[in-house]
């Protein structure tokens, strides 16, 4: 079971969690992702351990590199034992965000687990449509032969 939770949200959802005591309280750790131009949610600064990945949200070269989806497979290893939830925002918490958590479970989970991993980050977050570009480069670095790509033609 595991012990650390995925949140993810919109920049206004995120800044409604961190400026709230309460809710702020529950954050383990906080993976903003946006482009220069965006603005931070409010209460950025209210947490400690975070980080800040600039990704545009598209499928093109312009999109994630892959040292920004070795990032997120990175966090997830450092964060998998924390206890309380990761926050994950993006604009408008649809693509870019949801796609994050879905590399995160998927890394926790482990290989043959993709379905499920889609299934957390779907129960968690409906609307979700996670970004085809992060989600084909951990595919790829994760050596899952298509499998976390294929997850997504089930659901688009």
């Amino acid at each position: 079971m595991l012990e650390v939770l995925i949140e993810v949200a919109s920049r206004p959802e995120a800044g409604d969690i961190l400026t709230s005591e309460v809710r702020r309280s529950e954050i383990a750790y906080l993976v903003s992702i946006g482009v220069e131009s965006d603005q931070l949610p409010a209460g950025y600064d209210n947490v400690s351990r975070k980080l800040r990945l600039l990704i545009a949200d598209v499928v093109t070269d312009e999109g994630a590199s892959e040292d920004d989806v070795r990032q997120i497979i990175e966090l997830a290893a450092t964060v998998r034992e924390l206890k309380g939830t990761v926050l994950i925002h993006c604009e408008a918490g649809i693509s870019r965000s949801p796609a994050a958590a879905l590399v995160m479970y998927a890394c926790w989970l482990g290989p043959g687990r993709e379905r499920e991993a889609m299934d957390r980050v779907l129960s968690q977050r409906p609307i979700a449509m996670p970004n085809r570009r992060i989600v084909a480069l951990a595919d790829k670095m994760l050596a899952r032969g298509g499998r976390l790509l294929e997850v997504l033609s089930h659901r688009f």
